[in-house]
């Protein structure tokens, strides 16, 4: 462990990371990026709406994992823990050599800890996995022996992330090596703590990084579009002896005709009530839960989210029956901008913030938490909130 690059920033004193950064009474935490800057924001916000930041290195992607053992997140070179007790820098390494990050793929919570993926600040250099024990804050960092992955999803006690075969083996104990004829295709491949276990395909590989994948009973739901702007919902079958050939299928969906709003591929899957949930940039979409069977899915339209969804890393959390993301009015009031207009807008100050959730039932949207931004310790011009996370105990103080 140790002292790493963070600092607390307060006014324009910037140094070490104070050891009473801690979480304290904080509800929400947020990943803040000044645009053109080479820094990002760790903000902690209390039930009151007063925030705490520190600085960090800015990583394309960086999340924020929330958990009863504390919070996670990472810069280029260090994998942060912040509890109770204060910030905690560990220094990524494996084989005794520095690891520095280039983008950070996926981070789950599994087991007492939490996952990350990551691609290496050199793109010639092999991927890496680190996993942060809750319980000892061990940190061990490996090279990934599946190639580049992209996205994760949780089954039980084992994750699974979906990349190309290179370098694996099939799921069925008989099989032996991928062909080389196959490297290029798609494999779910279990990245912890099974290591050696993956799932190969015969599809390409999908194409939306940065995002996790909802597992519902061994099934996995992942958002992919190809290269003929088509979208589809991968479904993967995690169930050991499930033959190669059945392991992954493609549903394309099928979106109304008259929807002059779907410009991009799904993003931040989730599963409610038996229902496949996605994002659009602000929109929420629905459907029934795909079959196995290689059939398109028919998309309907949920309800527009107020807030940063559409931005860089679709800044949105999902509790148990609610979306949560972070609009810049303080009061939800209608809409003054078309829809097509609000996405092109350029934001050059945060004046209001609230953490705005919506209900994934009901579709009504109140504010869960308004954030104080007269007296704060971080940017406010040209920013973009990049990543939220929201205490689980006080999500299960309101009703999550």
């Amino acid at each position: 462990m140790t002292v790493a690059t963070a600092a607390l920033v307060s006014g324009c004193s910037v140094g070490p990371p104070p050891k009473d950064f801690a979480i304290g009474e904080s509800v929400l935490a947020m990943r803040v990026h000044e645009g053109g800057e080479d820094s990002s924001y760790l903000v902690l916000v209390s039930p009151n709406g007063e925030t705490r930041a520190v600085e960090l290195d800015r990583v394309e992607g960086a999340g924020i994992s929330w958990t009863e053992n504390g919070i996670t997140t990472s810069d280029r070179s260090h994998d942060y823990v912040i509890d109770e007790s204060g910030l905690t820098a560990n220094e990524r390494t494996s084989g005794g050599n520095e690891l520095e990050t280039q983008h950070e793929w996926y981070r789950v919570p599994v087991g007492a800890g939490t996952l990350v993926g990551f691609s290496p600040e050199d793109g010639s250099e092999d991927p890496f996995v680190t996993y942060i024990d809750g319980d000892s804050g061990k940190v061990t960092t490996r090279v990934s022996p599946y190639g580049k992955t992209s996205t994760a999803a949780v089954c039980g006690e084992r994750v699974f992330s979906s990349g190309r075969g290179t370098s694996t083996k099939a799921y069925e104990d008989d099989s032996g090596s991928i062909p080389e004829s196959q490297l290029d295709l798609a494999a779910l491949t279990s990245a912890y703590p099974h290591d050696g276990t993956d799932i190969l395909s015969t599809l390409e590989p999908s194409s939306f990084p940065g995002t996790t994948s909802p597992c519902v009973d061994g099934i996995v739901y992942e958002g992919w579009e190809n290269d003929d702007d088509q979208h589809f919902v991968r479904v993967w079958n995690t169930a050991m002896g499930t033959p190669a050939a059945k392991t992954a299928v493609d549903h394309e969906i099928v979106y109304p005709e008259d929807d002059s709003s779907r410009i991009g591929g799904p993003i931040r899957m989730t599963v409610s009530d038996d229902r496949l949930l996605w994002v659009v940039d602000n929109t929420m979409w629905s459907a029934t839960l795909p079959t196995r069977a290689a059939e398109p899915i028919r998309a309907r339209e949920v309800g527009y989210l107020e807030g940063y969804v559409g931005l860089d890393a679709e800044a949105l959390t999902y509790a148990s029956s609610a979306v949560y993301t972070v609009a810049e009015d303080s009061e939800l009031h209608e809409r003054k901008w078309s829809k097509s207009r609000h996405r092109d807008r350029v934001w050059t100050e945060l004046t209001e913030l609230s953490l705005v959730r919506t209900d994934l039932a009901t579709w009504k949207s109140s504010v869960a938490l308004e954030v104080d931004l007269k007296d704060i310790d971080f940017p406010t011009k040209d920013v973009q909130i990049t990543a939220l996370a929201i205490n689980p105990e006080w999500l299960s103080e309101n009703g999550e």
